[in-house]
């Protein structure tokens, strides 16, 4: 009998025939609905490898309920924070990541996330399926265009200067802040201007959120700095949702403080029972809302899940998996993790 392996949620077909050409697998296979908990506990029995993807939450009962025979467990995540990598550690259980492999494609649906808020493009898709469209060239609807506009990045990482390239190819000023800022010879290289926060929020006409979720992050963007905003101005997030005080948000788009905004992230996701951004923000017009999905590509998935199906590999040949998060387990030093908790 070969090594067992279980898959809370289906991953694309290319990474599921590469496993079991080495394993035998079960997968939960609906995609309507999460694994229920007392569904997963049961799953889990017997397991020698799993599968960890989805926030489905990986804590000390399901690894408990895998035991004796769990070996490790291999998330399609960078920072798998529903997985409890300390009590897998403390039961000698390897938990691997995935490296960065999110850049361009969560740099391009960040722009397409500024491009449809902008021009308000669900909006016009409503008001055309609702045949509420009664004139052309109407003044009932009209859009922001991004050429000549101040695009504020907070966060210019690797998705931030990737974002900045696609912005500056709309002709968009780029305008950034970050904790360390960059050399003259970076700034320039990038096209890219420093700005101190409040500044970046006064100036830009849509202002981006790339930044790691960090203590110094979270809840970042209250009140104080909304009401900084232009008038016209848009805020997006594709970050973290615990960067933004939603509510505040919500304040300041019906209260006109600002014109719109465009959310992929909210400071509750799935699993938890009620997830999505607060009631406010749905029933507003000028909110453009999306699931999570700044990964969501079908070829980004799909390498997502090979490098996942390398380190499942890697454990199950007795190689250390290069993406290795709890190293101790085998002896060398823990990772530096900086003080990122998402």
């Amino acid at each position: 009998m070969g090594p067992r392996i279980y898959i809370p949620q289906p991953i694309p077909e290319v990474a599921l025939n590469r496993l079991r050409e080495m394993a035998e697998v079960e997968v939960f296979p609906y995609v309507d609905r999460m694994i229920g908990r007392e569904e997963l506990l049961k799953a889990v029995k017997g397991k020698n490898y799993l599968f960890a993807l989805g926030e489905i939450p990986y804590t000390a009962e399901v690894i408990d309920a895998a035991l004796p025979d769990l070996k490790g467990i291999a998330a399609m995540y960078i920072f798998p924070k529903f997985v409890d990598i300390k009590a897998a550690t403390s039961r000698g259980v390897m938990v691997t990541g995935i490296p960065n492999m999110l850049v361009e494609t969560t740099a391009e649906f960040t722009f397409a996330l500024i491009m449809g808020t902008a021009w308000r493009l669900p909006e016009a898709d409503r008001m055309l399926r609702e045949k509420k469209w009664k004139q052309y060239q109407s003044m009932a609807f009209l859009g922001t265009r991004l050429f000549d506009k101040v695009l504020g990045i907070v966060g210019l990482g690797k998705i931030g200067k990737a974002l900045a390239k696609r912005a500056q190819g709309c002709g968009m000023k780029v305008i950034y802040t970050k904790r360390t800022r960059l050399s003259p010879e970076e700034e320039k290289e990038l096209h890219v201007e420093w700005r101190e926060l409040d500044d970046l929020f006064r100036e830009a006409d849509i202002v981006a959120l790339t930044p790691t979720l960090t203590p110094s992050s979270k809840g970042l963007v209250g009140e104080r700095l909304l009401s900084l905003m232009k008038p016209k101005a848009l805020l997006i997030n594709t970050s973290r949702g615990a960067v933004v005080d939603e509510k505040a948000l919500a304040k300041a788009l019906k209260e006109g403080w600002i014109r719109g905004a465009g959310l992929d992230v909210f400071e509750k996701e799935l699993p938890h029972p009620d997830p999505g951004p607060v009631p406010e923000l749905l029933e507003l017009p000028n909110v453009v809302v999306t699931p999570h999905i700044g990964s969501a590509a079908r070829e980004t998935r799909e390498e997502m899940a090979l490098r996942t199906v390398e380190n499942l590999e890697a454990m199950i040949q007795g190689r250390r998996p290069p993406d290795l998060l709890n190293p101790e387990v085998i002896g060398e030093p823990p990772r530096d993790t900086g003080d990122r908790i998402g």
